[in-house]
């Protein structure tokens, strides 16, 4: 089998957004952002052609990827279904600002997959993720995913954590509750130096907190589809983790800048990271310089190799290790996580 999945950014670092968490902002600083060329994707679609995958995975990500415009990937999707005979699925990242009714249809029409940045009610969401002239977008994204319901695309909510995001944990999952929003995913923060941060301890009360919300709802026969504990459950019935985060070692997936530079991880999108670019010969064959990226999330610390719980822990993303890649910064969270809510999820996974 030779599955390809691609992380494609259709505007590169461009946005209409400022959150003061971006940590894509630094990384796309000083290059050239503009909205993919033609070239690009037709060369892009032909090296697609000539892996010949037996299914292809397209994810589309900023920057804010809609600035690209609709027809954009009106064109791009109508390429892959007239050269691409492997089953293809579609989703794409959004802060959603520009999703209209347009843009709705077309992701019905394709199946498309969203996934809608949102951290909270309005203080919440105003702490980080305000537009470029530092207000407030909380009534525009409620909007936009009026509309996504409206025409029944399938969402998920994507929450970004910090210490401050962290503490509101319970007005989070209370506010996603009103809302009808029944798929969410919380995203630790990454740690760009400018001051906003995620503590061990913090990450492991949010853990706790947001799991007890999610459990008395389960018991209580409301399934809200929250991304880590699905996939820890996943785990413990036998099954791996969908998420790469979860996995343990990094994955085979390719980021595709604007400009057609490829990457390995959306988290390494920097020039010492490049390992190739679509114009290059068999660019989705795993080079030297992808595989050392790759191997060095192999590593795993004496410390991990006899917890009880690294079958779970798995030593998470590699983004969130030190001490050369061996051991996870939220060690201590994770522990404690799983001391409190390990019983009642393999508990969980026996009666399913």
């Amino acid at each position: 089998m030779k599955n390809l999945v691609l992380l494609i950014k259709p505007a590169a670092g461009l946005c209409n957004m400022n959150c003061g968490y971006c940590f894509y902002k630094s990384a796309s600083e000083g290059r050239e952002n503009r909205i993919m060329q033609e070239g690009t994707v037709d060369m892009l679609i032909e090296r697609i052609k000539e892996f010949a995958p037996s299914s292809l995975s397209v994810m589309f990500q900023g920057g804010e990827p809609t600035l690209a415009r609709l027809e954009f990937f009106e064109r791009f999707t109508e390429k892959v279904s007239k050269n691409i005979s492997a089953p293809v699925s579609f989703s794409l990242q959004t802060n959603g600002l520009l999703v209209d009714d347009a843009f709705s249809r077309f992701f019905k029409k394709n199946s498309f997959l969203l996934g809608v940045s949102l951290d909270g009610n309005r203080r919440t969401n105003d702490r980080y993720r305000l537009d470029k002239n530092g207000g407030g977008v909380l009534p525009q994204i409620l909007n936009s995913i009026s509309i996504l319901k409206k025409h029944e695309v399938d969402f998920n909510i994507l929450s970004v954590i910090d210490n401050e995001n962290a503490a509101d944990a319970e007005n989070t999952y209370t506010y996603f509750k009103k809302h009808g929003f029944g798929f969410l995913q919380f995203i630790p923060y990454i740690d760009e130096g400018n001051g906003i941060s995620l503590s061990d301890e913090k990450y492991g009360e949010f853990l706790r907190k947001i799991f007890d919300l999610w459990y008395e709802d389960y018991i209580n026969g409301r399934y809200i589809s929250i991304r880590h504990i699905d996939n820890y459950i996943n785990i413990l019935l036998g099954r791996p983790p969908e998420s790469c985060a979860m996995c343990g070692t990094c994955g085979h997936y390719f980021v595709i800048e604007a400009n057609g530079d490829i990457y390995p991880c959306d988290f390494y999108c920097r020039n010492e990271f490049k390992t190739g670019t679509v114009f290059d010969n068999n660019p989705f064959e795993i080079n030297a310089k992808h595989r050392e990226f790759i191997e060095e999330s192999f590593v795993i610390h004496p410390h991990c190799k006899s917890c009880k719980y690294y079958i779970l822990c798995r030593g998470g993303c590699k983004r969130d290790r030190i001490n050369g890649f061996s051991q996870n910064k939220y060690c201590k969270a994770y522990y404690g996580f799983f001391e409190y809510a390990g019983e009642r999820m393999k508990l969980i996974a026996q009666n399913l």
